[in-house]
């Protein structure tokens, strides 16, 4: 099992899939590695023994390969959580929780309001335990840490790319006004034709007389008096 185990993280390194920590932790080991193997073949040297000489010497030349392999690799980033997907989901829905917390500060909420917030909590409990559940096998803290912070980065910029969309246009002056001529002339204006009609009605009744014939009447019932 360690043979495997070995060989498959000799095959993971050849291909350059190594996080930056990774690296620094792989060179601190070759670098030691070369050191000690520096001190091996001065001693052997001082003992003449030639063989072993030449067995470090060759075990120097492929560690200092390796090494230089090392220092020209590009560290990748860390894998996203396992359950990434689910994590955004939670979190799209706990931003509208998290603005109307903010939202209100200073007054009181309203039953609905905080029947929503109550949600909250839950959410929040529900992101943890994905978290959780996306962590590998002995991983170290500074490590899944990294793992989870990159995926928070990755929601923000989804969610700050989310908020830019097409405007809506502003309404101009002239629509606006217009709507609210017709609304006017539909209320307040009236056709000639119910104007004259109302006129005509009204003279019929006044028997054809106007303001000035009813006053011309009542003047003539007060000359025959």
């Amino acid at each position: 099992k360690q043979a495997y185990v070995k060989d498959l993280m000799q095959h993971q390194v050849d291909d350059g899939l190594i996080m930056a920590k990774e690296k620094v932790q792989l060179l601190s080991q070759v670098t030691e590695r070369l050191e000690t193997i520096s001190k091996e073949i001065a001693d052997a040297e001082k003992n003449k023994q030639a063989k072993k000489v030449e067995k470090l010497k060759s075990a120097k030349e492929k560690a200092t390969t390796r090494k230089d392999k090392l220092s020209n690799l590009s560290p990748k980033p860390p894998p996203p959580l396992k359950h990434h997907a689910e994590i955004f989901q939670l979190r799209s829905e706990l931003k509208p929780l998290l603005e109307l917390e903010e939202g209100a500060k200073g007054r009181l909420l309203s039953v609905k309001e905080t029947q929503s917030l109550a949600r909250k909590d839950e959410i929040l409990d529900e992101i943890a335990s994905f978290e959780e559940k996306s962590r590998g096998w002995f991983e170290e803290d500074d490590i899944f840490q990294s793992r989870i912070d990159a995926c928070n980065a990755a929601w923000a910029s989804q969610s700050k790319s989310s908020k830019k969309g097409p405007k809506k246009a502003a309404p101009t002056s002239g629509a606006g006004s217009s709507k609210t001529s017709a609304w006017v002339t539909a209320s307040t204006a009236r056709p000639k034709s119910a104007v004259a009609k109302n006129t005509a009605s009204q003279n019929k009744k006044t028997g054809g007389k106007g303001a000035s014939g009813v006053f011309a009447a009542m003047m003539m019932d007060s000359d025959s008096d």
